[in-house]
């Protein structure tokens, strides 16, 4: 990069004139419906707990506590509505990561810093 700094590549190729919509894996979007068909099969992930890197972190109480609300609401309304049992191992922090970095990527310094404005606000 011009600016001397290392790139990892994440965003090489992107265009700098809008927003990037994210693309998942497991969600076929070219069905031409209004919603997505689901195409995620929980048993190709094998056993992340032996075969995925593990990450801690840690979290305010706050945070850790919506976090926690967040998945049981959203696993609930998975179960509710298409029989996906939503697992928070396997499903949702790889997601909530990956919809994380997608966003954090699509920022830029100001908006980081707005961010963690908000994050020291909300939860602080």
């Amino acid at each position: 990069m011009a600016d001397g700094s290392e790139s990892d590549g994440a965003n090489e190729g992107a265009d700098d004139g809008g927003s990037v919509d994210p693309v998942l894996p497991g969600v076929d979007d070219t069905s031409g419906d209004d919603e997505p068909e689901i195409t995620y099969d929980l048993d190709d992930l094998g056993n992340v707990k032996e075969e995925w890197e593990g990450v801690t972190i840690y979290l305010p109480s706050d945070l850790h506590n919506a976090l926690n609300l967040s998945y049981r609401e959203l696993s609930y309304e998975s179960a509710r509505t298409t029989s996906y049992d939503l697992q928070k191992l396997q499903d949702f922090y790889p997601l909530l990561v990956a919809v994380g970095l997608n966003n954090l990527n699509q920022s830029d310094t100001d908006d980081l810093l707005s961010m963690l404005e908000y994050l020291q606000e909300e939860y602080g």
